[in-house]
Parts: structure tokens; sequence; C-alpha cells
């Protein structure tokens, strides 16, 4: 219907030589929030009086003149400065109402052009189990993932996992130093280790695994810093790389089934390892050759540096340290460059706010290698602190102090949790409040949207218990009964349903989804509440039913979307 009426608008402003828009879509209607301002609305006679001598009253009253005479609209009124509300007949007020009664499947969102889209997401760090900040990020990912295939986009869902580098020899030593200590060695673990007892767990595993193979004679002094302790067991274990990648391997393990668990599946996990693969005919350094021959890196302080400032970074970045360690900053390019090769109409990072200043050398390096920097869209997730009564959990995950995706999941819920990360824009800080989410009552939002669907469910089983008869047929010519403000209401708010996912979808955002379950729900609470939906009369009944079961529809539809179940009784 915001089409229709799109399309109406258009070809009036055309026929009347007004000057503002050149297409359709890009004349805002929408749903008003009061119902007595009409069922659809529009304001762009503002826009178009930019354009013209007349005020935009004036414009509005040249352009209704034609607008009335299609038979399914009943009239339109010019409201403030120059909206337009338009009114339509009740026929037209329950296309969607009937559309979800016959949906038997989900519902799609209409007129967007199918991209094959990446989401690269998660991503964490694989040196210790996925913590709550990954865990905002996983939900918004998979949601987002859901969201653009209801446009028949092609989604790939992507984890990089990165496994090269100091990172992997970090960890192998963090797992080494805890494998000794169970020999009944007192080792303290240098602070540039990783620490947890997700490592004492891993190294009981390895020394059940492998028995004596990775222990040898201390010296009486042991080490005191990490660079010795690397040292000493390079020299000692010729094999000290196979504890990183044990690590490494189990740790990753782990996180696909919290992910798994958390509803959450990603396509493919691509390894920052394979970057460097075959050595001189890798990926990493035929990039690098690239960018020497075409003059955008050059050497300085022994050192190869990429020329980011002629893209419109603030300084050049090095790629290759004095030590020929590659930097993160030639991993991602390589990485990006690896995306781009793989010709995606759109590529989505999100990523955690702390990474909101590296995002200027990306889109230097790609400008450079000659992409189409504006195909990456990238977005920022803040950080989720947890509230627990009064008092905020402290959180360090460089210390091991941290709480895991897991261990929030078996305290609220994946419903619970998935639904508080997804509430709020992901721009947004987030104080997740666990009390909150463990209620079953109307404060907890994501309760009180799936009673509304359990209550409809529960509602359709009583109903030949009380000896109706119910056929969606019946339902749909008994709509134009519903008369009350109430009844009113819960039919315009079904009725924004795929406006509302259209909006999402162009904002590539979900939080916006959420706030709309939550009304719906608050609003068919209300009506139930108000309404005797198993009324005696025949119409009043079916009408009733009819547009509960457009609610559930409605419900299920976007729960799924979120990730999240639609239970049939609670």
């Amino acid at each position: 219907m915001k089409e229709d009426i799109q399309n109406l608008l258009f070809e009036e402003i055309k026929l009347s030589n007004l000057k503002g828009v050149t297409k359709a879509s890009q004349i805002e209607v929408f749903e008003p929030k009061n119902i007595e301002f009409g069922d659809w609305t529009s304001n762009i006679c503002m826009k178009l009086a930019a354009n013209s001598e007349d005020n935009p009253r004036q414009i509005a009253e040249k352009l209704i003149k034609n607008l009335t005479k299609n038979d399914w609209i009943t009239k339109i009124e010019i409201a403030g400065a120059g909206f337009l509300n338009f009114y339509l007949t009740s026929e037209q007020k329950y296309i969607f109402i009937q559309e979800c009664l016959d949906q038997a499947e989900p519902f799609l969102i209409k007129g967007k052009t199918k991209q094959n889209i990446l989401i690269e997401y998660v991503s964490s760090n694989p040196t210790g189990p996925i913590h709550i900040g990954h865990g905002r990020g996983a939900a918004l990912g998979s949601a987002l993932a859901n969201l653009l295939s209801k446009a028949g986009c092609e989604v790939t869902q992507e984890y990089y996992v990165n496994d090269q580098g100091l990172q992997i020899e970090t960890l192998g030593l963090s797992l080494l130093l805890n494998y000794l200590s169970l020999g009944g060695e007192k080792i303290k673990l240098p602070k540039e280790c990783y620490q947890g007892d997700y490592l004492k767990t891993l190294a009981s595993d390895l020394k059940k695994n492998k028995q004596k193979k990775y222990e040898f004679t201390l010296p009486k002094k042991l080490p005191t810093n990490f660079d010795d302790w690397l040292i000493l067991a390079k020299k000692e274990l010729s094999h000290f790389e196979e504890l990183g990648v044990f690590a490494l391997t189990k740790i990753l393990d782990g996180i696909k089934a919290d992910l798994k668990e958390f509803n959450t599946f990603h396509d493919d996990f691509f390894f920052e390892s394979s970057l460097f693969k075959d050595s001189k005919k890798s990926e990493f350094n035929k990039t690098l050759n690239y960018l020497s021959k075409k003059d955008l890196s050059y050497d300085k302080d022994g050192a190869i540096w990429y020329k980011s400032t002629d893209f419109g970074d603030e300084k050049d970045r090095v790629l290759i340290r004095e030590n020929e360690a590659p930097t993160y900053f030639a991993s991602d390019l390589v990485y990006h460059k690896n995306k781009f090769d793989r010709k995606f109409d759109e590529m989505i990072n999100l990523w955690g706010s702390d990474h909101h200043g590296y995002l200027p050398r990306i889109n230097a390096s790609l400008k450079g290698l000659g992409y189409d920097s504006k195909k990456l869209k990238t977005i920022f997730i803040q950080f989720v602190s947890l509230i627990r009564g009064k008092n905020k959990v402290a959180m360090s995950t460089r210390s091991g102090d941290f709480v895991t995706l897991k261990k929030l999941i078996d305290e609220v819920g994946v419903d619970a949790v998935r639904y508080f990360f997804l509430e709020r824009r992901s721009d947004q800080t987030l104080e997740f409040d666990i009390e909150l989410a463990k209620k079953k009552n109307k404060d907890n939002p994501v309760y009180y949207i799936q009673y509304a669907h359990a209550r409809i469910c529960s509602l359709m089983k009583e109903l030949p218990e009380r000896g109706f008869n119910y056929s969606n047929s019946e339902g749909s010519r008994a709509l134009s009964s519903l008369s009350s403000d109430k009844e009113n209401e819960l039919v315009s708010q079904i009725n924004s349903y795929q406006q509302t996912l259209e909006r999402c979808f162009d904002k590539r955002e979900i939080h916006s989804l959420c706030f709309y379950l939550r009304d719906l729900a608050a609003i068919f609470h209300s009506f139930y509440n108000s309404h005797p939906i198993l009324d005696k009369d025949d119409n009043s009944r079916n009408a009733r039913i009819a547009v509960s079961l457009a609610t559930k529809a409605v419900i299920n539809d976007g729960l799924g979307i979120l990730g999240i179940v639609a239970p049939e009784k609670m």
C-alpha cells in the first residue's frame, strides 16, 4: 500500500510539473502514530515547496484534486502546514491482515534489489571463550543476515580467525605454563600471558592426551618475564608451536558450540593463516609485491610502510616491522582485498567500538588497491556491561575475569540474551540488567512478546472446547466489523510491520524491529483484556480471531528474524 501511494503521488507530481523528486521511492509515506490522522500520511508537500513559489498547503490543495478519484481512497485531508493524510476503504485496510492469515511462508521484503552480501562478525581472537561483548555482535550479525535474506539477498556469514603471529605464541606459552604447573611447580604467569580457568582446563586435557610430551627439566631459577619464558620454551621444545595450535583448536571448537547454542551459524571460518600459505606465492606476499610495483609502499628505518596519506589517512601505516613481522593492519589489508576479489555487492563488518579509528586506514588501503570503498559498510558495536541488582559486574578479558556468553545464557536463557542485545542501537553502550532479563512478567519485553504469541495459541486451543468453529475465510469476511479504537489500533500496528522491515533493511539495523514487536505485544494484550475475543456473536468472534491470528503470524515472523523462539505455551 505504501508503494501504491508513492506511485500515485509521483504521477500527480509529474502532471503538476512540480520539482523536488525524480522517483517514487523518494516520497516519504508513513503510518501516523495517531489513527485519527488517517491510515497513511506524507510530508512530500514540504519537500516540494523548496522548489516552488507555492507554500506546502497550496501544493497540497493542487495535488488532492485528482488523487481522491481512486476508489480505494475514501478521503485525503490536508493537516497542519501541509501534511497529506490518506484514509483508505475498509477493504484496503485489511489486505495485509488477510495476507497474514493466508501466509504459508515467512513474510518477504518486497521491491528491494537482490544482492550478494558478506557479513563478517564476531571474529573474536581464538585465545579464550567468547564473552558477552562478542555475544552482542553475534546476535546482531545473525539477525541482520536473517533480515537481508528476507529481501532475497544471498548472504554469506563469515568469522575471521586471527590465528597468526605473536598472540598464538602467547596462547601456546600460557597453556604450557599452566601445563607445567600441574606437576607441582609454582609458576606465576607473566602479565602478557592469557589468564583464566579455561587454560587450566586445557592444560589438564593436554596432559591427559599428550602425557609427558611437553615436560622438560626446568632451571633452578625460573624466568620472571614473558620474553625469557618464550625463549626457554622454544629452546626446550622443538614442537612448541603445536601448543598454540592445540589451544586454538580447542577454544575455537568451544566458540562454535557456544554460537550454535546462541542460534548463530557462520557459513565460513576464514583463517588469517591462509593468507600466508605457500610462502612467497602467498596472497600476502603477492599483495605486498603489488603495492611495491604501484609505488604504494616504501622502506624506512628497516620497515615497510603503506602510503596511507595519499588516500585520506592521517599518517602512513607500517606493513612490515623492523623484525620482519607483519602488522595487524597488513593482514587486514590483504583480508579485505580478498573480500573484494570475491565479488560481493556489499560487505558488512561488525566491529567493536574500540576499532573506530581503524576504519580510515582500511578505507585508505582499499582506495589504493583501486576498490570502491563504498561497498564496505562497517557497523560499530559498543561495549556491554552487566548489572546485577544495583551493582555493575567487573570484567577484564586479559586477567580472565570476564563473563562468558555461555555463562550468561545458562543464567537467563538464549531468548532474553538475544533480545536484550538487539533492542538498542549497536552504537549505544548497553547495560544488561540480569534480574530484569530473568523476570516472567510484562516488565521483561521479550517475555511479554512471547506471552502474546502463546496467549493466541492458547486461545485457538480453547476455541473448539467452547463449541466454536472458525475458518480464515469467515474471519476475512468479518474484518469490516472491527470498529473500536483498540481494534483499529491493533490493525494499524499489524499493517506497519512491512514498513518496519523495510526501514530496518534500508538502515541495516535491528533495534527498530524489537521496539515494533514490543509495541505490538502491548497493543494486543490491551485489546485482549478489553474485548471478549471468543464472543458469542459470530461476526465479532471471527473478526477478533482473525486479527489475533494476524498478530501471531507477525510475532512469529519477527521473532524468527531476531533468532528468538515463538512459544505455543508458557
